[in-house]
């Protein structure tokens, strides 16, 4: 995790440093359209498994790259490499346990942008499939190796440079396959959490 953190650091304050070198134009020329962006993100939420009730809240978080293409004004395909810490927790007076869950999941995005591409505040939402693969699985036995389902978005991108964007995004995970054989119930995983993050156009 420290290394992770230190990486994702380091490509951050490399790319802020250029694009303050490249974006600082005195007097602004009009704003032309970046098509691609590329960043890094992180999130904090809950995590849970489908059809249990009254999970107790699970700690969920991500951290990754990110990447645009927006060949149109308001309509961009993004795609993610995230690693991401999900799972289940039960504590109440008949059972009581914490399952981890850590996966390395690869969504794919369809992002509507809304007002025009030289507005500094642009709302969006944004939706599609994800695919997750298991990084712990010696310590959860029965449990899939890879899990897929959709994401879904809502939030807004904020101009602070010429062409970096600061990120923020509520999303929804929901799972469609059933990630623990072991019984009878059909588990999914799920969860929902804040996202933040930093793009840099190109």
């Amino acid at each position: 995790m420290k290394k992770l953190t230190l990486i994702l650091a380091f490509v951050t304050g490399s790319i802020v440093s250029f694009s303050q070198n490249n974006n600082s134009i005195i007097p602004p020329d009009p704003i032309e359209q970046s098509k691609f962006s590329f960043g890094v993100t992180g999130g904090f939420g809950h995590s849970f498994l489908m059809p249990y009730s009254k999970p107790a809240f699970m700690p969920s978080w991500n951290a990754g790259l990110s990447a645009i293409f927006s060949p149109f004004a308001h309509c961009g395909f993004g795609i993610d490499a995230l690693y991401s810490a999900e799972g289940v927790k039960f504590n109440n007076t008949e059972y009581s346990s914490v399952t981890e869950l850590n996966y390395v999941r690869v969504p794919v995005k369809v992002i509507y942008f809304f007002r025009e591409y030289d507005k500094d505040f642009r709302p969006k939402v944004a939706i599609g499939p994800t695919i997750g693969f298991l990084t712990n699985g010696s310590d959860n036995p029965g449990f899939n190796k890879t899990d897929f389902g959709a994401n879904a978005s809502l939030g807004f991108n904020y101009r602070l440079l010429r062409a970096v964007w600061l990120n923020m995004d509520a999303s929804y995970y929901q799972g469609f396959t059933d990630v623990y054989k072991g019984n009878t119930e059909n588990d999914l995983n799920g969860n929902a959490r804040l996202n933040v993050g930093l793009s840099f156009g190109f």
